[in-house]
């Protein structure tokens, strides 16, 4: 590979607007990525026409992507970092999708899943999550096993060596049920509150509300005013150290989600050494999730079953998370696509 060779590093959102789970996987990546030896990495910067580079890294996969991907593509290796949250839909509803996309195409118009098979047709390389998320981009965008390589989620060191020091000196609670994450449907803290509520144990929510989804935050905060069990902590920067620290004071995360990528989240719960409790749904099903517990997201009485079973048995739910989710090793594997695109 070229030593002089640079990459340019885009997020799927501007991060000043979004800043969720693929933002924070971006911006972990890229310092990871600046400690290597073997090219110069940047951020792309939209108004410095003259920036060169050789590799275009995008962290995403929306279809507003589409006109970046395919005009880069034109004079540049593409490599996506995509998350799709594995097979989401069945058989049948994707085959469903493909065959009105090619109705569609028959018309001279694209609708967005023949947008994202052209980005990945076009793209030198994908960089997946998972292996269910990789046989799904294969059976649903017809992408060669080959041209995919399974790259998980990181968890930054300080995880690994976190103590519960420092937020049991600013809130003075432990052995509590940790969840982090947007105050938002689809993460379903309402309902975790709700069953740790029931059990009568103690639990801290870390996470912020959307604008889009005050509602929900409205009816979660009602709850959490109504027992002095809950602690809800109203979102800290990514980087705060209070967040590890947290994890360590923790008896079991909790995360009940009803679609995940790879949760970035209950990973760092393992490199700190907690129990894991995750919702039944396909995301949960990763080799990484060899020894968790697994609750009906929609029941809030199954959610409290398992948060039980774990506080009694937290042993039968913890695991070491492997050393490749250490970003030291994420930025290996990235290097070495890199370094193969360019070839």
């Amino acid at each position: 590979m070229n030593q002089s060779a640079t990459i340019g590093i885009l997020a799927e959102y501007p991060m000043p607007v979004i800043y969720g789970g693929l933002e924070i996987v971006c911006e972990r990546t890229y310092r990871a990525l600046q400690k290597t030896k073997g090219f110069t990495v940047e951020y792309i910067e939209y108004h410095k026409p003259d920036q060169d580079f050789e590799v275009l890294s995008i962290f995403g996969n929306p279809p507003n992507m589409y006109e970046v991907a395919m005009h880069a593509a034109k004079t540049k290796k593409v490599v996506f970092s995509t998350v799709f949250g594995g097979a989401i839909l069945s058989v049948p509803q994707s085959w469903a999708v493909k065959s009105f996309s090619w109705v569609i195409e028959r018309f001279g118009q694209k609708v967005d899943h023949t947008r994202v098979r052209e980005m990945f047709h076009a793209a030198s390389h994908l960089a997946v999550l998972n292996d269910i998320e990789k046989a799904f981009i294969a059976e649903r965008y017809g992408i060669a096993h080959e041209k995919m390589t399974i790259v998980p989620v990181g968890v930054e060191d300080h995880f690994f060596e976190a103590t519960s020091e420092l937020f049991l000196k600013k809130y003075g609670v432990k052995d509590f049920v940790l969840f982090t994450g947007n105050i938002i449907p689809r993460k379903n803290p309402l309902r975790l509150a709700q069953a740790l509520k029931k059990l009568g144990l103690k639990g801290v929510f870390i996470g912020k509300e959307v604008p889009t989804d005050q509602e929900y935050a409205k009816e979660f905060a009602e709850l959490i005013e109504s027992t002095s069990d809950l602690l809800w902590i109203k979102g800290l920067p990514a980087t705060d150290p209070l967040i590890p620290s947290a994890y360590k004071a923790s008896a079991a995360f909790c995360l009940p989600s009803f679609a995940e990528g790879q949760s970035g989240s209950s990973l760092e719960a393992m490199a700190t050494g907690k129990p894991l409790i995750l919702a039944d749904r396909p995301y949960s099903y990763q080799p990484c999730y060899s020894h968790i517990m697994r609750c009906k997201p929609e029941s809030v009485e199954d959610i409290a079953r398992a948060v039980s079973e774990v506080i009694t048995n937290p042993d039968l739910y913890t695991s070491v998370l492997p050393e490749a989710h250490r970003y030291t090793a994420i930025a290996l594997q990235m290097e070495k696509i890199y370094r193969d695109v360019l070839a």
